[in-house]
């Protein structure tokens, strides 16, 4: 069992629902960037997500696109967030996800990512643009070093193609709330809760929704048909208007909305 499994076995037992956050590694610097990742988790964060930055984010919004470019001009690379990582993950003992493009692992070499990856403590790894067809290779890479590939899946998804890619998910299926990019939006529609439940129907893998989740109110609009919710942007934005205390009151209201009552 992986680290992600473990958490999200250890979540159920307790009644509650998976507080996923993403950060950009390197925001606003290295060490601050690691200051705000360690106080998240202490407010209550189950799993951390870290971007690697990159100079062509085709799946990010504009808010993710912008600190990203500043970790870029902090110096970032592949190797400073597994530095990152490893800091991380000797001072907070959550399970960490890097969330990357497929270019920046094929160009480090996928093998020596992987070791990488296994030796700084990363449970899981997010590749929004390596189409599922196409995975399969570092998908057992991974799969050896005990760490999940975590696949999408999205309202559009196509009932043969949800089917397939369910039965090679492991870790948490990452359900795409809308289309487009990252960022927050007002509200979730109600066919993305039907998708939702139907995917829940063929298989006990954890199901976590993102792309989109801002406020309380779609916690609770969505709360009972996944195990988890991913924000990313809206944090982002906070940490950009250097509002950290308030993102800190935030995490902790939006993790006790995912209590079961």
């Amino acid at each position: 069992m992986t680290d992600i499994e473990k958490k999200f076995k250890e979540l159920k037992e307790k009644k509650e629902k998976a507080l996923i956050l993403y950060f950009t590694a390197g925001f606003p610097s290295f060490k601050e960037s690691i200051e705000i990742i360690k106080k998240s988790a202490e407010k209550g964060t189950d799993i951390i997500e870290i971007g690697i930055p990159f100079s062509d984010p085709i799946a990010d919004g504009p808010i993710i696109q912008y600190t990203s470019a500043k970790a870029l001009e902090n110096g970032i690379n592949t190797d400073r967030c597994f530095q990152l990582i490893q800091i991380l993950k000797n001072e907070v003992k959550i399970p960490y996800l890097f969330m990357t493009y497929f270019n920046p692992v094929y160009k480090y070499g996928i093998e020596k990512f992987a070791d990488k990856c296994f030796k700084s403590g990363v449970s899981g790894l997010i590749i929004p643009d390596l189409p599922y067809e196409e995975s399969f290779e570092i998908r057992k890479i991974l799969k050896e070093r005990n760490i999940n590939l975590i696949y999408f899946l999205t309202p559009f998804t196509s009932e043969n193609r949800m089917k397939k890619i369910i039965k090679k998910a492991n870790g948490f299926i990452y359900f795409i709330s809308v289309a487009g990019v990252t960022g927050p939006r007002e509200s979730l529609s109600q066919e993305a809760i039907d998708i939702i439940k139907k995917i829940k129907n063929e298989t006990e893998i954890p199901v976590v929704i993102g792309f989109g989740i801002s406020n309380k109110e779609q916690i609770k609009q969505i709360k009972e048909y996944v195990d988890g919710i991913i924000i990313g942007s809206f944090f982002l934005q906070k940490i950009i208007d250097c509002k950290i205390k308030e993102m800190e009151e935030l995490i902790i209201e939006f993790k006790e909305e995912l209590k079961c009552k």
